[in-house]
C-alpha cells in the first residue's frame, strides 16, 4: 500500500488510512505528500488539477490540457480540484506537509 496524505485549503487532510485515493475530498486540493517508486519522498503541488496515478502510485499533478490528456487515455482513476489560497494559509499547509511526521525525509 503506498502512503500519502493530501492537504486541503481548509486545513484538513486525508491520507492512505482513511480510504481510497477515489474516496478523498475532491475540491481544495493544495498539496499531497508521499513517496514515489524508489522510496524518495514528494511534495506534489503549484498544479490546477491531481490525479491518482495507478502505474507509480503517487499523485500527479496537471493543467487542464493535461486533465484532457489524461481523461482521453482513461487515465484517471481519482482526480481532485486544486484551489488558490492565501499566502499564510500556504506558508502553513506547506510547512505542514514539509514536516509531516508520517513522511520523513529519509525512509
Amino acid at each position: 500500500m503506498s502512503r500519502w496524505r493530501i492537504y486541503y485549503a481548509d486545513g484538513s487532510t486525508f491520507d492512505w488510512q482513511q480510504g481510497e485515493p477515489h474516496e478523498a475530498p475532491a475540491w481544495g486540493f493544495v498539496c499531497a505528500v508521499g513517496y514515489d517508486q524508489d522510496g524518495s519522498r514528494y511534495i506534489m503541488q503549484g498544479w490546477d488539477y491531481y490525479r491518482w496515478d495507478t502505474d507509480t502510485r503517487q499523485w500527479w499533478g496537471m493543467d487542464f490540457t493535461g486533465l484532457l490528456d489524461a481523461l482521453s487515455r482513461n487515465l484517471v482513476y481519482a482526480c481532485k480540484i486544486g484551489r488558490t489560497v492565501s499566502k499564510a494559509q500556504w506558508d502553513e499547509l506547506m510547512r505542514s506537509a514539509h514536516n509531516d511526521q508520517d513522511f520523513p525525509w529519509h525512509t
